[in-house]
């Protein structure tokens, strides 16, 4: 990503994530700021805390802004392109909220549609590197995934890469799992990445069990845990067809457990098993 901006301070958050010296650029993004923000007219595609409005036949045929809740004044928006690879990104002038808004909302929103188009995705879970491997944890919030990563931590010496969203992406036909600088409410991340050995997906359960699935019923199971567009057929098909391959290349688990070292140990034993097979 490369963000022009007369404001880096309001990027301190992306600090570990920058590099220097020349890159291929995938999304640039531009920000300015501004004492007024006026809401794009077009078709509204979701209606939430961030509003999506469709554009047909602009260059910048997506707008996404934020309002305040009491006066309804726009805080910040973004207009981005048909496959998000530029976006411009409008703040108001000297309000911290917005500011904040922009590197730690709108920018992830743009990253996790640019990244749908180079083979990746974004997904709701707790990733983490282990042996030089990817495991990802991923189930609904409130389920365990953030314990689960932490008992892994502690018992088996993993590094959390990204507590709430770390991204999926295809190369070379393999697929990698990356911390991103965006975790949700825990700023629990690192800028790392690791081949994918497994998906795991949880339910609590009185009694530790796990079950191998396969991969038609796991794309199934893990696609509402994505931030894909759902709205858009087209790019959703894009979407399913690389999370197919995605999976096609690793092992993904049911993992019914308790939070403890036993269901640790019942997993490894899993992915041990996985290796020598």
């Amino acid at each position: 990503i490369n963000i022009m901006s007369s404001r880096s301070d309001i990027f301190h958050s992306l600090g570990s994530f920058s590099v220097i010296g020349p890159r291929e650029i995938d999304l640039e993004i531009v920000t300015k700021s501004s004492t007024k923000i006026s809401k794009p007219e077009g078709k509204l595609l979701i209606d939430k805390e961030a509003k999506w409005v469709c554009i047909p036949g602009e260059y910048y045929n997506t707008s996404i802004y934020v309002c305040d809740q009491n006066t309804g004044e726009v805080l910040c928006r973004t207009d981005a392109n048909q496959d998000w690879s530029r976006a411009e990104v409008t703040y108001l002038d000297n309000n911290q909220i917005a500011e904040l808004g922009v590197a730690g909302f709108l920018c992830e929103i743009l990253f996790r549609n640019r990244i749908l188009f180079k083979q990746g995705l974004v997904i709701h879970a707790s990733a983490l590197s282990w042996e030089g491997q990817g495991l990802v944890f991923t189930a609904p919030s409130g389920t365990g995934k953030s314990t689960q990563a932490q008992l892994w931590v502690r018992h088996m010496g993993a590094l959390v890469l990204n507590d709430d969203r770390p991204a999926l992406r295809l190369e070379n036909k393999r697929t990698y799992v990356y911390g991103t600088p965006w975790s949700g409410k825990r700023t629990l991340y690192y800028n790392a990445s690791a081949p994918l050995a497994a998906i795991v997906l949880l339910e609590q359960a009185a009694e530790n069990q796990v079950i191998r699935l396969p991969v038609a019923e796991a794309v199934a199971k893990i696609i509402p845990r994505c931030f894909l567009p759902f709205y858009d057929q087209e790019i959703m098909a894009m979407c399913l067809n690389n999370l197919g391959k995605m999976l096609s290349g690793a092992s993904v688990y049911l993992l019914k457990c308790w939070p403890d070292r036993e269901a640790v140990e019942l997993l490894h034993q899993c992915l041990l098993q996985e290796e020598k097979s």
